[in-house]
């Protein structure tokens, strides 16, 4: 395989001949930027100009500084989802990033290396909106995109967007193994919601964890012996992905590539060369995936 990002543009060339207005509605909630890499799906905002980025952070000054530094088609929001409108209490741990509407397991925390930052400084209330007031009150249609990391929460999220939920093709979505904050919703939980939305899970892109304390296993304090957590890709359920409607194909064969899933991008272009009398998994496979 060559490139990824290379060969994404290659792909959405392909895919803007058959459909030059093609754009995504893409979430990113929880957009806090972390060593200034930026997400791999804002290249789909080059690709396919149409498209557009709704993020949410809780903090104002960061989303106005954000606003100010990014590509017009990225808006961010200084707000927090959860379960319904409403306030709430918000915990601010030792760092930014580890922040949640869930209060940190100290207890287990403690046990564990470098897991101070996830250690609780303050707590304060914050008021929540629902995903689907948002969507409602915003006029944002159709959301095709999930990028999701909000520390235990995500669930709160998803069962505030049932309607947000309807046309989403795939789902990254931080998911913990163990409870890192007090009560909060674990993987199988997630998982279990989000399949009788008809969003399976597909795989884990990677596993992060801590090991115990004292001991610092390969000379490397973030070293895991104990899994915690892991981001989640979730896409259509695979027996229904051919009732989904030829945009929707063309956008989950771009993201399943997007995130390695090269057989997903097959499947789809499959089913819409059948349903539209085209050649796109044909010219897909002279791509050398």
């Amino acid at each position: 395989m060559r490139n990824q990002m290379t060969d994404i543009e290659m792909l959405g060339k392909l895919v803007c001949q058959l459909s030059p207005n093609l754009s995504f509605t893409m979430l990113e909630i929880g957009a806090l930027p972390i060593d200034g890499q930026e997400e791999p799906f804002h290249k789909l905002l080059d690709i396919f100009p149409k498209s557009r980025v709704i993020a949410f952070e809780v903090d104002e000054v960061l989303c106005r500084d954000l606003n100010e530094k990014s590509k017009p088609n990225i808006k961010y929001f200084p707000m927090a989802l959860g379960l319904a409108d409403g306030d709430q209490t918000f915990y601010e741990t030792a760092h930014q990033m580890c922040c949640s509407l869930y209060k940190p397991n100290e207890p287990l925390l403690s046990k564990y290396n470098a897991m101070d930052v996830a250690m609780l400084k303050s707590s304060s209330s914050i008021k929540t909106m629902s995903l689907d007031s948002f969507i409602h009150n915003n006029d944002i249609g159709s959301i095709d995109f999930i990028k999701i990391d909000v520390q235990g929460a995500e669930l709160d999220v998803f069962k505030g967007g049932v309607k947000a939920l309807q046309n989403v093709v795939l789902i990254v979505s931080e998911v913990e193994f163990i409870p890192l904050y007090v009560d909060q919703p674990l993987f199988g939980d997630v998982c279990h919601y989000l399949a009788d939305k008809d969003m399976m899970f597909h795989k884990f892109l990677g596993m992060a964890g801590r090991a115990l304390r004292p001991l610092v296993v390969q000379n490397d304090i973030n070293f895991a012996t104990q899994h915690m957590w892991s981001d989640a890709v979730f896409i259509k359920d695979i027996n229904k992905i051919s009732t989904l409607s030829s945009d929707s194909l063309l956008k989950l064969g771009i993201l399943g590539f997007m995130y390695g899933s090269f057989d997903i991008t097959f499947h789809c272009f499959q089913i819409y060369d059948k349903r539209e009398n085209t050649t796109l998994h044909q010219e897909y496979l002279r791509l050398g995936t």
